[in-house]
């Protein structure tokens, strides 16, 4: 099988050649895109091609699975160049269809919307062929990842009638291939910086992304020899998009390798929306509450799992209990939202803000999510300073200020790094054990804040009514330390409606305010013990 590879490898140099005349400019050559280089920045590990000013909807509901792994690698394929296709669903991805439509001037085009021949046909030139797996099984990751580095498409065996009757030529059968034997032949040509972890039987999402990024697309135990000889490719980290089976195993082994997460394994469109520039400006409003107030108990509620892509991409801005829900406007909220949203879905992010309530009466202010630039430890993390800095370059472009950290350690070795950035204000800092283990301490590092959460509306932890009855009890005072109540909210267990409920039984000396008017507060009644 490793034979194989290489045979298949030699081939790969001349198809190299002739195909590769027919593409535009590398994705990853970043600097080189006219239309994108105000947005991409050094150090970024997205890749970026050219803005689309036509979009090719297909309906993920007229077309069979297998159908839908192969339109997801054509998909992908053309965003190297240039993207062309859009997967509709109904929710989210129909509101970021429509924006992109009314806001940015795309043209959509149904032609093909159910017709997967006429797709196929429609874009046979840019391919250079098939190489034929088996879905949800490594062989269907195997192919995604050389589909990038060919421009070429995967297939199963129900489909190879059809590719044949378009004469699409067969480039190899990787059916009985491995990843160890894909890193052999091809290793050194896949993206270093960014790799895609995603469990076979989810291989109809997100692997268009590793096909417009050439990464690497697999899965493996963690910690194991094969995730750690993927990781070990890069000398400085990058991006690991995806999920697997234990959320602490693999962010740890992820930071140790200077590797941080993105929960985005049920993602789709990332190889179009990425390409896409937006305006990114939080809206404000006027804090009277800033300092009028002393003797009142001071309580942030803050959503968690704002770095969750694929969560944000789906119903994230459509369900009643998160983004979607007719209480907003109502109540001061805080949400977390991921910084490389600013790179990953510019125009997604962009609607979040416009569509935020800002008023006194209700405001929506979001904090850079955990924790960072991407999901990692900090005191794991390998080259901690070079991603302080690069989550500050994201922090400013999506107009964030506070950072939300989930660590295991709250010391300043962990801390200080983020904190020398000038973008970021304060962080909001959660156990990774317990959200709350702080207790709501606040640490001075750097002239700035350190804020820990003080209780978890968590379902096992604390519910609307007893958090309330506990927040009615606790000192009204604006100048002591335990004047102040940050709240993490387990969005998987509570919501908005949650808030509301809890917010309706406080006292009206409890202050409920967002994350910008708590930290001011903060800054301004506590103050630095070394200083402003």
């Amino acid at each position: 099988m490793a034979k194989s590879f290489l045979k298949y490898s030699l081939i790969f140099i001349f198809l190299t050649l002739f195909v590769g005349c027919q593409q535009s400019r590398s994705p990853l050559s970043a600097q080189t895109q006219e239309n994108k280089s105000s947005d991409w920045f050094e150090g970024s590990p997205y890749p970026i091609s050219a803005t689309p000013d036509t979009l090719y909807v297909v309906d993920e509901a007229r077309f069979t699975p297998d159908q839908r792994l192969t339109i997801e690698s054509l998909q992908g394929v053309l965003a190297q160049t240039k993207p062309a296709i859009y997967r509709y669903l109904t929710g989210g991805y129909a509101r970021w269809l429509a924006d992109l439509e009314t806001n940015y001037g795309v043209t959509l085009n149904r032609t093909y919307q159910g017709d997967f021949v006429g797709l196929l046909r429609h874009f046979k030139s840019r391919i250079s062929g098939y190489f034929l797996c088996d879905r949800n099984t490594i062989s269907a990751n195997v192919a995604l990842s050389l589909c990038g580095l060919r421009q070429a498409l995967a297939a199963t065996p129900a489909l190879q009638p059809v590719l044949d009757s378009l004469k699409i030529p067969l480039l190899q059968d990787v059916r009985t291939e491995t990843f160890n034997e894909l890193l052999d032949a091809y290793g050194a040509r896949f993206a270093t910086r960014a790799v895609v972890f995603q469990k076979p039987e989810k291989s109809l999402n997100l692997n268009d992304y590793a096909v417009f990024g050439k990464m690497l697309t697999f899965f493996a135990d963690v910690p194991g020899p094969l995730f750690t000889r993927v990781l070990n490719r890069s000398p400085v980290g990058g991006a690991l998009l995806g999920w697997g089976n234990d959320e602490f195993k693999l962010v740890s082994e992820s930071s140790r390798h200077g590797f941080w997460v993105h929960a985005a394994d049920w993602s789709l469109n990332l190889s179009t929306l990425t390409n896409f520039s937006a305006d990114l400006k939080q809206k404000t409003v006027a804090d009277t509450a800033f300092v009028s107030r002393e003797n009142v108990h001071t309580v942030c509620f803050l959503m968690t799992d704002g770095d969750n892509i694929q969560w944000l991409l789906n119903d994230f801005a459509t369900n009643p209990q998160w983004y979607g829900s007719p209480l907003r406007g109502q109540l001061p909220l805080g949400w977390t939202v991921s910084p490389a949203m600013s790179q990953l879905a510019p125009t997604v992010l962009s609607l979040f803000y416009r569509e935020a309530a800002a008023s006194e009466k209700g405001h929506d202010y979001f904090v850079a999510s955990s924790s960072g630039l991407g999901y990692m430890y900090p005191e794991r993390f390998k080259n901690l300073p070079q991603f302080a800095a690069l989550t500050a370059k994201f922090m400013e472009k999506s107009d964030l200020h506070i950072l939300n950290i989930i660590g295991n350690e709250r010391s300043e070795a962990s801390l200080v790094p983020f904190l020398r950035q000038r973008a970021i204000d304060a962080i909001f800092y959660y156990d990774f054990a317990n959200y709350s283990g702080g207790k709501g301490a606040i640490d001075w590092m750097e002239g700035k804040p350190v804020i820990c959460g003080r209780y978890n509306l968590w379902q096992g932890f604390e519910t609307p009514a007893s958090l309330a009855e506990k927040l009615n009890h606790l000192p009204r005072d604006a100048r002591s330390p335990q004047g102040y109540s940050l709240i993490p909210v387990h969005v998987w267990s509570n919501g908005v409606p949650q808030i509301q409920d809890c917010i309706q039984r406080l006292n009206t000396n409890v202050l409920v305010v967002t994350p910008d008017v708590f930290v001011k507060r903060i800054v301004h009644f506590l103050a630095s013990p070394c200083g402003p």
